[in-house]
């Protein structure tokens, strides 16, 4: 009947039926919402980690292998622009994408 309540280091987005994704971030504790017309979408905003590897080649044609380790979060006031504009899986769509272009620069820098 009650929607889940909002975890320590969690910030939810109030999706509403009718008027579509509120500019509110909602915080931590339990909050009233009107059934069938509001929902939330929770997103962790503790630091986490991530593993990426890369394959890329140097400047003598030379296969690297590199793996970065991100620690990444969202901005809590800009969550409602990013689930419109990205989605809930906003890390898997971005970082991966970031990642090997820096460090493809980097390689390329360095060797």
């Amino acid at each position: 009947l009650f929607p889940p309540p909002v975890d320590a280091g969690h910030r939810a987005v109030i999706f509403d039926r009718f008027r579509g994704v509120q500019d509110v971030v909602v915080g931590e504790g339990t909050h009233f919402l009107i059934p069938w017309v509001q929902k939330p979408i929770i997103f962790d905003c503790r630091s986490r980690p991530r593993n990426i590897p890369v394959i890329t080649g140097s400047k003598d044609l030379q296969n690297v292998n590199i793996t970065l380790r991100i620690l990444f979060r969202p901005v809590t006031a800009q969550l409602p622009r990013i689930f419109t504009s990205i989605g809930e899986d906003y890390d898997e769509r971005v970082l991966p994408s970031i990642t090997t272009e820096i460090l493809k620069s980097v390689v390329v820098r360095t060797a």
